[in-house]
């Protein structure tokens, strides 16, 4: 057996099971049930209960604390079919269950994919199962010792092999019930259709006639139909040319009415310019009529007003002509930007090699420095030394001290220039320690740029995702409640044309909208009063039926007035349900108690919601009748209840309180009335509410928006902010580098000083030495110390050229680094200096614009305050304008009052057009009346063959009769109605009902006749299965019972056992429970429940031994089974099972030690990974070590 991620067996495990017994042993909880688990499921357990898991997944290694779980599990076994054991061509055969997580198993047969039921099939060939005696538990011990006897007979029912006889005679027994309960249906049945033959007969007579005076109705109604719709154009023809003549009278008057308004409409803006310019002259005139000081007052106002404008206009102009100046100096700015950034990358180019020609300059004259410093100081030693030997020669002249000051001078002069040299590098030290640390701060704040961008970038990206989510809910919200309106326009549309109603109906419906008084006497459809659960709309519409189709009325005279408007409009015929008269049906006794029944939903009349001022009608409609989920429930309850009220199911099927059964299929598509008012106030209530979440999406969009923005904000400030950061750290690197290139320089001349200091104090021990040193004359003395001053002159002047050759391309060096650093920043300055010039000049464009726009006002308003300013501010001149003026308002009133007299000319000419429009479209109107007249008649007529016959005017034409006299139409259509009135009610079905009701019976004859023999048939077979039952029990029992009696001597050594067919309370025998008798060595014979309990279980083992013998298997796993007898009868057991084990191959699961020693392979289970069982080879004495010390017991 191989298992893979099986439970605890996480990793691949391989268990080789030899013949003989082999024995599985480990530690409580080491998963060596584990192993039986695995044989039972790739067997085909189904049950995860079985398997101890909640549901099948369970079977799945599921990981632990170090180990992940897997995906899926697999068994393999592996049997060998060297012998033929199974009836296939192979000398091994694999059979395989799989499992993944997800729920998909797979079975396989030699790695082939097949079906459970062809592994199960190869199995049940050898006698193999899950469900047989493969796979022995303690379970089945405790079964066989402590169930009653009746119930231990399941055992031996098992093992002998009855109980695929047993689900027969169970089946059998269920169709022979279910058949007798179909017998009674069908007399009843039969019954109920003898009591309704013979009044269906009379019926069907009353329908025949019917049917002969409807068909003479329809020749009469379909011929006159034809003739009329073919006359009908003829008529409608000549009212339609008419009314095309008048249309072009009209047309031409039209026109004519629209050139009177043209010229009216002209002479009104002239009598307009008149008005305004009398105004204008009259409020002139009176200016100039009012006194002087009042006029000069508002000129000097209007002139004040006149000139701020002017002022603001100027500033306009000195605004704009500022901001076209400023935009000018940008595009020059912006140009110089170019150029200077042209110019500085130029000038980096050149920097850049500059700097490395004065680097190799300055390296060259640094060597020279050094040669001639070592060069002056060899030359300083030899004067001293001169010096030395012409004090020697001029002893006289002289002494040593002088020659010791003059070194002790020297060495002062040293000793200053080295502290001044120190001093000097410990300030290039303390700014190389500042630089420092401004380089720190700065390449943090650098080295932190991308992480902050990034992060921000993370934020605008994320309010960008949050925009374009709302963005898209908004949209979707819309879609939803464009949707949803389209629906509830339909769903409204529909109930507004009445659909679903018979055209009667929907024609007094529509008369009621524009019909007041036919209007306040409806109160509403069944539809608009009543409502229910969607769930129940089907059970309650059929409960109303046609009463769909009713009005209600708030009286019986109301009722009576829309009856008598349809008889006056000849709409058709209508049902009323007036409250005041309809007579509530209450519920009965029997009804409330059946709500307690099973599958009883409740009464309609509660389930349904109504305005309590309608209970009347509702009761009259849905009272008494009682709500069930489904038909069978519906059967039992009425049968129960004998048909004491009316039944109806979810479904829509009803059961009448006479029996009758109505219910089938229906449509669909079929239209639901009060499905469509509850969709519409759906579609009502979801478009509110996503109104709602619309208007939270557009705030929370706006607010995103912002969000968005200073997120966007945020990030350009970041970015100047390192930028500048940047620019300063390259800046102060550059004067790093230049400070710590002039402190080396500095440590070198102290490194210089030092040596000469060393020499110096060198010479000054050794002076005394040295004076025996020369004997040159004087003479060469002074020459050699003049001709060692001249030279160390020269060479001093040379070091102090070369020192400030250097000095001056070291200044220039730092220069170039300064302004390397200066151009880099300048070229990333006149970037951003480019962009925001860029915005700058934009932003002047726009304010032009404004300011523009601001002196178009002005300008107006300039205009305007001076037009006031000159009509208050007169002068003498003016005054002799007023007589101008007078006569300038005498010429207009003239003028107007011309326009006056021709718009009167031009209102009775219009008057006059108007009334020949009237007359024409009088005419014309009447015309169409006579044409709606015709097409309404003959549309009542289409409507009237349409719904009576279902037929066009196209399928009229085959019934068409050439010679029908439609002078006689009327008469013979009015004498048909009335003879089918006088019929009656008339069950227009009830020839069909009677030709269907004769036919069902008669089929119902047969069927009853069928269903007698099929009892007689099944109670046949029963008993012949009985008889084979009891013949294969009793054989297999006997046989059980002899292995017993033997085998329990066997294990026992001795004593007698046996088992007992027990016959007490029962009427049939295969019902007989099984005893178990057993007498140990030394007791006398007594019932398993008496012995103790390791003699049941022993005995129990001598049973399950006994049924293995009578029915022998290739193998069989016991687990645990022996685990409550004591050491000696476990000793018993072990050597019987080897003893067996000839005969079948055993797997004992096992904590027992003898069961260990009996033994042919023993394989441990353990847990060296905490959760990951592992399979183990041990020996019998090797057992606690590897295993554990409660592996043994």
């Amino acid at each position: 057996m191989q298992l893979v991620g099986f439970k605890s067996f996480a990793d691949k495990t391989t268990i080789p099971f030899q013949d003989g017994v082999t024995c599985i042993v480990g530690p409580n909880g080491c998963g060596k049930s584990n192993v039986a688990d695995a044989v039972r499921w790739v067997l085909g357990e189904q049950s995860a209960k079985t398997l101890r898991g909640s549901s099948m997944q369970d079977v799945i290694f599921n990981g632990t604390q170090k180990r992940r779980s897997l995906s899926f599990c697999e068994v393999t076994l592996t049997f060998d079919n060297s012998s033929k054991l199974f009836d296939i061509d192979y000398g091994e055969v694999a059979m395989t269950r799989r499992l993944y997580r997800s729920g998909e198993s797979e079975y396989l047969l030699n790695r082939q994919k097949c079906r459970l039921k062809d592994i199960v099939a190869l199995l049940h060939g050898v006698g193999v199962g899950k469900e047989g005696y493969s796979i022995i538990g303690q379970g089945k011990v405790a079964q066989i010792m402590n169930s009653k006897p009746e119930d231990r007979r399941t055992i031996f029912e098992e093992a002998t092999g009855i109980m695929i006889q047993k689900q027969r005679k169970q089946e059998v027994e269920r169709k022979l019930e279910a058949s007798e309960d179909n017998l009674a249906v069908y007399k009843q049945r039969m019954a109920e259709a003898e009591r309704q033959l013979t009044p269906l007969a009379k019926q069907a007579e009353t329908a025949q006639k019917y049917n002969e005076y409807a068909a003479d109705l329809k020749y009469h109604e379909v011929n006159a139909y034809i003739f009329r719709r073919e006359n009908a154009e003829t008529e409608k023809g000549r009212y339609t040319r008419e009314m095309e003549r008048l249309s072009g009278e009209i047309a031409r008057f039209n026109g004519e009415i629209e050139e009177i308004l043209d010229e009216r409409e002209r002479h009104r803006a002239e009598l307009d310019a008149a008005d305004k310019q009398l105004s204008e002259l009259n409020e002139k005139l009176l200016r100039y009529t009012v006194g002087n000081t009042e006029k000069s007052g508002n000129a000097r106002l209007y002139k004040e007003k006149a000139n701020a404008f002017r002022e603001k206009l100027q500033g306009a102009k000195e605004d704009i002509a500022s901001c076209e100046k400023r935009i000018e100096e940008i595009g020059h700015a912006l140009e110089e930007c170019d150029k200077a950034v042209a110019e500085k990358r130029k000038r980096a180019d050149e920097i850049g090699r500059e700097s490395k020609e004065i680097a190799v300059k300055i390296a060259a004259l640094d060597e020279e420095i050094a040669s001639y410093e070592k060069d002056v100081m060899q030359d300083r030693v030899r004067e001293l030394s001169s010096l030395e030997n012409l004090s020697q020669l001029k002893e006289n002249m002289g002494s040593l001290s002088a020659k010791k000051a003059a070194v002790a001078e020297r060495m002062e002069e040293v000793r200053a220039a080295i502290e001044k040299e120190e001093k000097r590098r410990e300030g290039l030290r303390g700014e190389l320690k500042i630089c420092a640390g401004k380089i720190e701060k700065l390449k943090a704040l650098a080295d932190s740029a991308d992480e902050v961008l990034e992060k921000q970038n993370a934020v605008i990206r994320a309010e960008q995702e949050k925009y374009d989510k709302l963005n898209a809910d908004i949209y979707a919200c819309n879609a939803r409640i464009e949707s949803v309106e389209n629906s509830l326009d339909l769903y409204v549309g529909l109930k507004n044309r009445f659909e679903g109603y018979k055209d009667s109906v929907r024609r007094l419906l529509s008369a009621a909208k524009t019909d007041p008084e036919v209007n306040k006497r409806i109160r509403g459809m069944i539809a608009d009063i009543v409502s229910c659960e969607s769930k129940y709309e089907l059970a309650i519409e059929t409960l109303f039926g046609g009463a769909m189709q009713n009005i209600v009325t708030a009286t019986s005279e109301h009722a009576k007035d829309l009856i008598a408007f349809l008889k006056r409009n000849n709409i058709g015929v209508v049902t009323f349900l007036p409250v005041d008269s309809m007579r509530p049906r209450y519920d009965s006794r029997d009804v409330e108690r059946a709500l307690n029944e099973p599958g009883a939903l409740g009464l309609a009349d509660r389930i349904v919601k109504y305005d309590e001022y309608y209970a009347p009608v509702i009761k009259n409609l849905l009272g008494n009748t009682l709500v069930c989920d489904n038909n069978d429930s519906a059967v039992r309850i009425a049968r129960k209840y004998a048909h004491a009220f009316r039944i109806v199911t979810l479904e829509g099927d009803i059961i009448a309180t006479s029996g009758a059964m109505t219910g089938g299929s229906r449509k669909k598509d079929a239209g639901n009335l009060l499905q469509n008012e509850r969709l519409i106030k759906q579609c009502e209530e979801e478009i509110q509410s996503r109104k709602k979440e619309l208007s939270r999406l557009r705030v929370a969009i706006e607010a995103s928006a912002a969000s968005r923005a200073a997120a966007q904000g945020k990030l350009e400030e970041l970015r100047a902010r390192f930028q500048a950061a940047a620019t300063d750290l390259a800046t102060v690197k550059q004067q790093e580098a230049s400070l710590q290139q002039l402190v080396g320089e500095v440590e070198q001349n102290i490194t210089v000083y030092h040596g000469v200091l060393s020499e110096l104090k060198q010479k000054e021990t050794t002076l005394s030495d040295e004076a025996q040193a020369s004997s040159e004359s004087e003479k060469v003395l002074a020459k050699i110390r003049v001709e060692a001053d001249e030279e160390r002159d020269k060479k001093r002047r040379e070091s102090e050229n070369r020192r400030a050759e250097r000095q001056g391309l070291q200044e220039q060096y730092n220069a170039l680094q300064v302004e390397a650093a200066s151009v880099a920043s300048g070229i990333e300055s006149d970037g951003q200096t480019a962009v925001r010039l860029k915005g700058e000049r934009a932003d002047l464009y726009a304010a032009i614009e404004r300011q523009r726009a601001d002196m178009a006002e002005y300008e107006k308003e300039i205009a305007r305050w001076e037009r006031e300013a000159e009509r208050q501010a007169l002068t003498k001149a003016e005054q002799e304008t007023v007589d101008r003026l007078r006569a300038e308002i005498e010429r207009a009133g003239a003028e107007k009052q011309k326009i006056n007299l021709r718009q009167i000319e031009l209102e009775t000419a219009q008057s006059g057009v108007q009334e020949k429009i009237n007359e024409a479209t009088a005419r014309r109107g009447k015309c169409e009346v006579e044409v709606g007249r015709i097409e309404t008649n003959l549309e009542n007529l289409r409507q009237r063959i349409e719904e009576a016959y279902a037929l066009s005017y196209e399928d009229c034409l085959p019934l068409r009769d050439p010679a029908y006299d439609i002078a006689a139409s009327a008469n013979e259509i009015s004498t048909l109605k009335r003879k089918i009135t006088a019929l009656g009610p008339v069950n227009a079905n009830a020839l069909e009902d009677y030709e269907a009701l004769k036919t069902r019976y008669d089929e119902m004859t047969v069927q009853r006749d069928d269903v007698e023999k099929a009892i007689e048939d099944a109670r046949q077979m029963l008993e012949e299965i009985k008889a084979d039952m009891r013949e294969r029990f009793d054989a297999g029992f006997n046989t059980i019972n002899e292995n017993f009696m033997y085998i329990f001597k066997e294990l026992f050594g001795g004593g007698k056992a046996e088992l007992q067919l027990d016959y007490t309370d029962c009427e049939d025998p295969l019902d007989a429970g099984v005893e178990i008798n057993a007498c140990p060595p030394g007791k006398k014979l007594t019932k398993i429940s008496l012995l103790s309990g390791g003699e049941q279980a022993l005995t129990a083992i001598a049973i399950l031994f006994a049924i293995l013998k009578s029915n022998p298997m290739p193998f069989c796993i016991l687990d645990e089974i022996e685990a409550a007898l004591d050491d000696a009868n476990v000793d018993r057991f072990a050597r019987y099972l080897k003893k067996f084990s000839k005969e079948t191959q055993f797997i004992v699961i096992t904590h027992r030690k003898p069961t260990m020693n009996q033994a042919d392979s023993l394989f441990g289970v353990t847990m060296e990974e905490k959760g990951v069982s592992k399979i183990v080879s041990v020996k019998l004495s090797e057992v606690e070590s590897r295993l554990g010390g409660d592996t043994v017991q």
